[in-house]
């Protein structure tokens, strides 16, 4: 049984047709012909039921078709990944991505850059700016997907993505909630919901409170999703971003526009690689996440 019969028969399988197979394959329809009844030969019993110039896939032959083409597809990754290392190729990309962004163009680049290279694992980690930068800088991400805090670091490649406008979600239930604006100075009253691990809540305190002037108590969620269910039960408010302004808001949470003196409150994204680090794949999915932001303006 040699590798090209089977790649052959998998291929005949795939597309129901010995023409199309061997369109697919790059051989004749009687190279393949030939090979996968060599195949059968070799077996002794039929893959494939033939009458004229039809056939079906005998039950054999369909249960050796799907342990076949997993098999192909596994030499199909090892190959692929020993090519990698033989290279010095980056065989892997995680992603860090701040865990209170509403947008959908990240989990979109994330998908398009699978389908662009199906043998390449795709790690995505969800977390708050500073998590994000412990991770960058100890190594255990690519790249992140994140709100400017500090300056922009030389050592750094960054990545202007958009400007995000800031909102804050309350429930229905507020006496907040009918307001057409809102102020960090006007919620001092009301609790401020943070997303933030048990390790970070004080950063993320701090930066609120220190950098942003907020002087509310703070509460803390997991998640978006927990900290929209503190939303609702009227716990506090929990700021967001958003990469259009918008007038639209729901019912049973609402969403505001987050007001100073000039104006709606915006926050600057990026993304983030270190120089010294960069590939060939932290650059192409850069540039798929920026398309993302393109094409949704």
């Amino acid at each position: 049984m040699e590798l090209r019969q089977i790649q052959y028969f998998c291929a005949v399988v795939e597309t129901g047709s010995f023409t199309r197979a061997a369109e697919k394959t790059l051989v004749s329809q009687s190279a393949i012909s030939q090979q996968v009844k060599a195949l059968e030969a070799e077996f002794g019993f039929e893959l494939l039921h033939r009458h004229g110039r039809s056939f079906d896939v005998t039950p054999a032959g369909e249960l050796f078709a799907r342990k076949a083409a997993a098999l192909l597809e596994q030499l199909d990754d090892a190959r692929f990944e020993a090519e990698g290392v033989a290279n010095g190729w980056a065989t892997t990309l995680s992603v860090g991505y701040l865990n209170r962004y509403e947008g959908w163009e990240v989990q979109a680049a994330v998908t398009a850059f699978a389908a662009r290279h199906p043998h390449i694992p795709v790690h995505a980690t969800a977390g708050s700016h500073d998590t994000l930068y412990q991770l960058i800088l100890r190594h255990d991400v690519d790249l992140l997907f994140s709100d400017r805090r500090r300056a922009l670091s030389d050592a750094f490649v960054n990545r202007h993505l958009f400007d995000g406008w800031q909102y804050v979600e309350v429930s229905e239930a507020s006496g907040v909630a009918w307001a057409s604006e809102l102020t960090v100075a006007g919620l001092a009253q009301l609790p401020c919901i943070l997303i933030a691990s048990p390790d970070q809540e004080s950063i993320e305190r701090e930066y609120y409170r220190d950098v942003l002037g907020f002087r509310s108590d703070f509460l803390f969620a997991r998640s978006r999703e927990e900290g929209r269910m503190m939303v609702a039960g009227n716990r506090g408010f929990m700021p967001i971003e958003m990469r259009e302004q918008t007038d639209r808001t729901g019912s049973a949470i609402r969403r505001i526009p987050l007001v100073g003196q000039s104006g709606q409150l915006k926050s600057e994204y990026y993304c983030y690689w270190p120089k010294d680090r960069t590939n060939n794949l932290i650059e192409e999915f850069a540039d798929i996440l920026s398309g993302m932001f393109e094409t949704a303006r």
